[in-house]
């Protein structure tokens, strides 16, 4: 019996296919071919990028899969920005305030503390110099409030109710003039520095006076849980939420300006600070002592560090001033190299830019934002003298010592860099 029409076999159209099956597998060695190479090609590439994501050559502070840095210190230089050592050119770095409210670059001043962000970290052609790309600069206010209780003969005053100890290395704002002295009961400051559990003050590096209207504020470690709603920072209380606190916990809190009716500051906002990234290969943090662990761990603005295969120049104790450089690994700063310093131990400054506002009488001029004298008997130049500043549109770079009312920088060396 005859199959149907409709299950007989159907032979002429199955011509082409067959066609173009021959055809496929003439081809088949070269598609292979093909497509290990594009394979090969995608995996060098990801090879390729992970190196460069290293670095892209071998910087000062080492290489690996995090090769970018963080610096968390107060301002020590212009030229770029000098933290914890490391030169950042922040030329097009974002800049803001601990609230994320932009910052123009012309604002950011000698002492202010910040947060950086950059590039690695390499070492200049002479091996002199540690410099880096800042993509991101955030700075970070310690308090600002109305000031009380100015005791010049201390060297302190208050703030919010903190204690805030000046010392050799306070910066105060030009707007200052006169330092301590100039502050006034009441003044609205803003207060840069680090808190000193050991001293239960804070430690200013900057002082100046906030703008009118500037929220109040407060930025520092929980000392005790008072209660559910009640905590203390320093020696004052604060009425705000315990949730996720413990004691030691980095707090930043803006206030409302009346208290409670047990005379607590209450809270209007209340956040975690910031906390360093786990990971980074060129590292730096600067600020107070506050907990040591035998003999190669201490605590420092919130970050453990290990100082075990470190170079480390002072005493390592609580309530002593730390700048440390090295490498953030799961959380815990490895350090290369401690220097450590006690509090009111002056420290130097330095500049790099274009003067203005030269004034050969009182022998002054203006580098970037900041007054530098070169009054004293002490200064020494280079390239150049007191008489090559008159019409000079070059580089000067500046080194010096702050001033008794830490307003001007005294300098002790200038230097012709055209």
């Amino acid at each position: 019996m005859n199959p149907s029409p409709a299950h007989s076999p159907v032979t002429a159209p199955a011509t082409a296919p067959r066609r173009l099956a021959q055809r496929c597998l003439a081809y088949l060695p070269d598609l292979v071919a093909f497509a290990g190479a594009l394979l090969s090609a995608v995996l060098c590439a990801l090879l390729l990028g992970s190196v460069g994501g290293c670095g892209g050559g071998v910087g000062s502070e080492g290489t690996g899969s995090f090769a970018s840095s963080y610096g968390l210190g107060q301002i020590t230089g212009f030229g770029s920005i000098v933290v914890n050592g490391v030169h950042y050119d922040e030329t097009s770095a974002t800049v803001t305030d601990d609230d994320g409210q932009p910052t123009p670059r012309s604002a950011l001043a000698l002492g202010m503390v910040v947060a950086v962000t950059g590039g690695p970290v390499a070492t200049s052609a002479d091996g002199n110099t540690l410099t880096a790309t800042a993509t991101r600069v955030v700075t970070q206010r310690a308090l600002v409030g109305p000031a009380s209780a100015v005791d010049v003969a201390a060297g302190r005053l208050q703030v919010l109710g903190q204690v805030v100890q000046v010392s050799a290395d306070t910066v105060f704002a030009s707007s200052l003039a006169g330092g301590l002295g100039a502050v006034a009961n009441g003044a609205l400051l803003e207060v840069y520095g680090f808190y000193d559990a050991s001293r239960t003050a804070f430690n200013a590096t900057h002082i100046a006076l906030a703008p009118v209207g500037t929220a109040w504020r407060v930025s520092g470690p929980v000392a005790s849980i008072d209660s559910a709603q009640s905590f203390t920072i320093g020696n004052q209380s604060y009425t705000g939420t315990t949730t996720g606190l413990s004691a030691g916990t980095l707090v930043r809190l803006t206030l409302q300006t009346l208290p409670d009716d047990s005379g607590r500051l209450k809270v209007d906002t209340q956040r975690q600070d910031d906390k360093a990234p786990d990971e980074r290969d060129g590292a730096g943090v600067e600020g107070v002592v506050s907990a040591v662990s035998g003999n190669s761990r201490f605590v420092v603005n919130g970050v453990t560090v290990d100082s075990s295969g470190a170079q480390v120049r002072g005493s390592v104790q609580v309530g002593a001033q730390v700048a440390v450089r090295g490498s953030l690994r799961a959380g815990v700063l490895v350090a290369s190299q401690v220097d450590a310093k006690m509090v009111g131990e002056p420290r130097g400054f330095e500049l790099q830019g274009t003067l203005s506002q030269l004034d050969t009488v009182a022998r002054r001029f203006v580098l970037r934002g900041t007054t530098v004298s070169y009054a004293g008997a002490s200064v020494r130049f280079e390239g150049g003298t007191a008489a090559s500043l008159v019409g000079y549109t070059g580089r000067l770079k500046v080194r010096g010592l702050l001033s008794a009312d830490r307003t001007v920088l005294e300098a002790t060396l200038i230097e012709f860099d055209d």
